[in-house]
């Protein structure tokens, strides 16, 4: 049996790369052994580790200057990292960050994290920038005919990754299909239908896309079935929700978010927002918890309306 099929989290891959990384590659391991007072045989010392993340942390702003036991702070999720744990996105993202990881290492990182070949991946690049022209809509119409959406959450209560299965139906030729998120992707993978172009902003304010090529172009009245991953970093701790909405007809819906044992939620509730920037939602009724720790809900369609859970954890 592997250690995957043992239970051990799907991430380890990714930490055991980034500690062979971090220990063997001469940029990287020359950055954290300035910390190390003395020589020793360790190939990795976490707590120098920590602090090439604290800098960075400091430099950049995410955190105060005041908070100088940020280093101390740290080290748990070096630890977790290091010793081949898991890795929660937005802790491999920082690593990628502070120790300016070349586009290659990155990219591999996240394909292991993701457990994607490289070559179906599109990594959101930090330094993306607004001389990029952004992406537009894709041509041609279309409307979509069945969604799911499989949401996980991971062990620190944050999001680590959603899957989205979705079938669509060309209203006039069409040969690609654009996928849009916000700021807080780190990784798409297109698992089916397609293949994801590089990452680029969108047209629309604060949104990222990838335009995906679909493997068959589509003629009005074609459809195609499409699959693809998503792993989120956040800087700061998001709301406790997952929403959907449609601004055009959505004929079949299916919302599924899976809670990580070690992080399940007192209370959850389905809810309905009366817009995309609405906080809280106007209308609510709670529901059960899964035995497995999952909410799902079906839909037989959606149409003009933001719909999905909300939670709250355990004081």
């Amino acid at each position: 049996m592997s250690q995957e099929a043992a239970g051990q989290d799907p991430s380890a891959r990714a930490c055991r790369l980034l500690r062979r990384l971090l220990g063997g590659v001469p940029a990287y391991r020359s950055l954290w052994q300035v910390y190390v007072r003395r020589a020793s045989g360790q190939d990795i010392h976490q707590g120098a580790i920590a602090q090439v993340l604290a800098d960075y942390l400091w430099e950049t702003g995410e955190v105060a200057e005041t908070e100088t036991d940020l280093p101390r702070r740290l080290k748990d999720r070096v630890n977790r990292a290091l010793s081949g744990h898991f890795i929660a996105p937005a802790t491999l993202r920082l690593f990628i960050e502070a120790f300016d990881m070349s586009p290659a290492d990155s990219h591999q990182l996240w394909a292991l994290f993701m457990n994607a070949e490289s070559t179906e991946l599109a990594v959101v690049r930090p330094t993306a920038s607004g001389a990029e022209k952004p992406l537009e809509a894709a041509p041609g119409a279309y409307e979509t005919l069945v969604a799911h959406e499989f949401h996980r959450i991971g062990p620190d209560g944050l999001p680590a990754d959603h899957r989205t299965l979705q079938v669509i139906r060309a209203l006039e030729p069409m040969d690609r299909y654009v996928y849009q998120f916000d700021v807080h992707a780190a990784a798409v993978e297109v698992l089916r239908g397609g293949r994801a172009g590089p990452v680029r902003r969108s047209t629309m304010s604060g949104l990222y896309g990838v335009e995906i090529r679909l493997t068959t172009p589509l003629l009005a009245g074609e459809t195609a079935s499409l699959e693809y991953r998503t792993a989120f970093t956040f800087g700061e701790v998001p709301p406790p929700s997952f929403r959907r909405g449609a601004r055009r007809r959505l004929s079949s819906l299916e919302i599924n978010v899976q809670f990580h044992p070690a992080r399940l939620p007192e209370r959850v509730w389905w809810g309905h927002w009366d817009g995309i920037w609405a906080d809280e939602p106007d209308d609510v009724e709670e529901v059960p918890l899964a035995p497995d720790g999952h909410v799902h809900r079906f839909l037989p369609q959606l149409e003009g309306e933001i719909v999905g859970f909300t939670w709250a954890w355990p004081r």
